[in-house]
């Protein structure tokens, strides 16, 4: 891949929206690439109020709900449309849906999809070179962007970009990669070779060695050799702490990087389940561009 050019973005309009769109921008300034903005406009949910006090009154308070809620629904997605459009405006981007004559321009467009938001991403997400989606908030009632990533990562085949809470001022520039030589993490850094050639640092950062003969960070750093990546090796000490090596990780990229390439839920659902996921950890405390791929 020579770079990311159709760029699929997650909007509503929450408060993540300004740093997950400034993420996205980013990333297309430096592929010249078009910003396919979605905004999933749910069907109602018609939870009903309990107790519901006879039938003859059920579909009277049916109606009500379904068209308080179809209401609130078409202010959001006329709120998100407002932004966006604020956004490009202010960021001097085209709106453009077809693709131009030429391909280094810099485009974006608005879509409105209908129906259940982790599925239509993950539909929508295999057909993009690159979906970034808004930072989870673990104290959010409504928590549904867990869902939408956890989706998207399993079911797209593609690469995830996970945006900070504010808005970076760069991405790519400095890497680091996390590697344990898992089948996710080797398929993460194919998927991001393109930042990987374009960075003016990269560190690998060993967690794990369990085939240091055949797959260990040495034989990665060659590989990227050959891309024209010079990187640098460092290794972090094993653990079977998620919340320790998820510490040290950003203990060791937070601050110094703007980019954290990993392989999302390299472990089997039982051990994720028996001791956590580093995956979660890094996406609910390390506030910093995460590039993911399982």
């Amino acid at each position: 891949m020579s770079g990311f050019k159709e760029i699929l973005v997650c909007s509503d309009a929450s408060e993540n929206i300004e740093p997950t769109l400034k993420t996205a921008l980013t990333v297309a300034r430096r592929f010249r690439s078009h910003i396919d903005a979605v905004h999933i406009h749910r069907e109602p949910s018609c939870v009903l109020p309990v107790p519901v006090v006879t039938s003859d009154m059920a579909g009277f308070v049916v109606n009500d709900v379904v068209t308080a809620e179809e209401t609130a629904l078409a202010e959001t997605a006329d709120q998100t449309r407002r932004i966006f459009e604020k956004f490009i405006e202010r960021e001097n981007i085209r709106p453009l849906a077809e693709p131009g004559p030429d391909a280094d321009e810099i485009t974006a467009e608005y879509r409105e999809l209908y129906g259940s938001a982790d599925e239509t991403l993950a539909w929508s997400s295999r057909v993009a070179d690159l979906t970034v989606l808004p930072r989870p908030d673990p104290s959010s009632p409504a928590e549904d962007a867990f869902g939408i990533m956890n989706a998207v990562l399993m079911e797209s085949g593609a690469a995830v970009l996970v945006a900070p809470s504010s808005s970076p001022v760069s991405v790519g520039d400095r890497i680091a990669v996390v590697w344990d030589a898992s089948e996710e993490a080797a398929k993460t850094v194919t998927f991001a070779l393109p930042f990987l050639k374009k960075a003016r640092e990269v560190v690998l950062i060993e967690t794990a060695a369990p085939n240091p003969e055949l797959a260990g960070v040495d034989f990665l750093k060659k590989r990227l050799k050959r891309h024209g990546v010079d990187a640098t090796l460092l290794t972090v000490p094993e653990t079977s702490s998620v919340s320790a090596l998820g510490d040290e990780l950003i203990r060791q990229t937070c601050g110094r990087f703007d980019l954290l390439v990993m392989g999302a839920y390299t472990q089997s659902n039982m051990r994720r389940w028996i001791l956590g996921s580093t995956t979660k950890y890094m996406v609910e405390h390390a506030d910093i561009p995460l590039f993911m791929a399982h």
